[in-house]
């Protein structure tokens, strides 16, 4: 963290940008009182701060190819049977639970996140919630996405019913 970044910030910018804006940057205050301990002591800090700070993303790269997108999610040690992937208007959404197997060894140190993950997408177009593909290889979750293409089969005229003709 910056050392010329005030501290007690939060305190000098009374409800500025609103009360949930700056509630986000409170980890970032203790990484840097962490960062003044000695290395046993900053690497549990960071630890502890990566784990409220890292449950909400995955790193994310999107391609495209004409009509398709793939998104390469890096997980490593994803559980696949906890995975919850939703695709609505142009946003996928893609929830689970990282947990390292140790292969009965005992952890004596620890710095690689586990627990609850969340990543929210904005694609660039529609994405059909029907045709899409998972995979996960060496720690890398691929999400194969294809366009939502709209003809004149898949518009429906809506009826319009006029009630007061009716009744």
């Amino acid at each position: 963290m910056n050392k010329n970044w005030p501290k007690k910030w939060n305190e000098k910018l009374p409800n500025f940008l609103g009360d949930d804006f700056f509630s986000s940057f409170d980890f970032l205050e203790n990484m840097d009182e962490g960062s003044e301990n000695d290395n046993d002591n900053n690497t549990n800090n960071n630890n502890k701060n990566s784990k409220s700070a890292n449950n909400s993303s995955m790193n994310v790269d999107m391609c495209e190819l004409e009509n398709e997108l793939l998104l390469i999610f890096r997980a490593p040690g994803l559980m696949l049977e906890d995975v919850q992937i939703d695709i609505y208007d142009k946003t996928l959404e893609i929830s689970g639970y990282i947990q390292i197997d140790y292969k009965g060894f005992r952890p004596l140190h620890s710095e690689l996140y586990q627990g609850p993950v969340f990543r929210k997408v904005k694609l660039p177009f529609p994405c059909r919630h029907d045709k899409m593909s998972a995979s996960y290889h060496h720690g890398y979750l691929y999400v194969c996405l294809h366009r939502l293409i709209r003809t004149k089969e898949t518009l429906k005229k809506l009826d319009i019913h006029d009630i007061e003709k009716e009744g």
